[in-house]
């Protein structure tokens, strides 16, 4: 009767100790089968070539598992939608474990990267942004040992068109084209 009764305790304190708050992946997965969200999981092979990489860049992208996208092109139906699911994605990135790398953005345009585990050693890069004219998208990078260094390096390298990026331009087309 007295196991009964302490197993009885410790299943209701562990009950009331679980944490409610909500995670990225939670989020990612609760959201991917939503009509307003696009959800595109994305290996690191329809980057680039690897022909078009540098040793680093090679390495880099070693240490990359893939990439989760989730993103909501504005339309004008779902503007309040947009901003409801900004404060959620908000909320989430307040816990700890998610630390802020940079933040960046002018105008109509906000882009805040974030990461989870050692800075020597991450093991998930958060991108998320948000522009007035196109909606707003939120990108997790997975991987095993990631130097957020070079990951920001490879990134810029991406964005100055130094890496053939040529499998991804069906993907980013739905995130380009604005809506009146």
């Amino acid at each position: 009767m007295k196991s009964i009764k302490f197993i009885g305790l410790v299943a209701l304190g562990l009950l009331f100790s679980c944490n409610n708050e909500e995670s990225l992946q939670q989020y990612y997965v609760a959201n991917q089968g939503n009509n307003e969200f696009v959800a595109i999981d994305v290996p690191t092979s329809m980057f680039t070539s690897s022909d078009s990489l540098s040793p680093e860049q090679k390495a880099t992208m070693e240490t990359i598992k893939k990439i989760n996208l989730l993103a909501i092109p504005k339309k004008a139906e779902n503007i309040q939608i947009i901003e409801d699911e900004q404060i959620k994605i908000s909320e989430i990135l307040k816990n700890e474990k998610y630390e802020l790398l940079m933040r960046y953005g002018g105008g109509d345009t906000r882009v805040e990267i974030y990461y989870t585990g050692d800075e020597e050693a991450v093991d998930e890069i958060i991108v998320y942004g948000f522009d007035q004219d196109r909606g707003m998208g939120l990108a997790r990078v997975l991987g095993d040992d990631m130097n957020p260094g070079d990951i920001l390096s490879l990134f810029r390298s991406l964005e100055k068109g130094d890496i053939d990026m040529d499998g991804l331009k069906g993907i980013t087309s739905m995130f380009i084209e604005k809506t009146e």
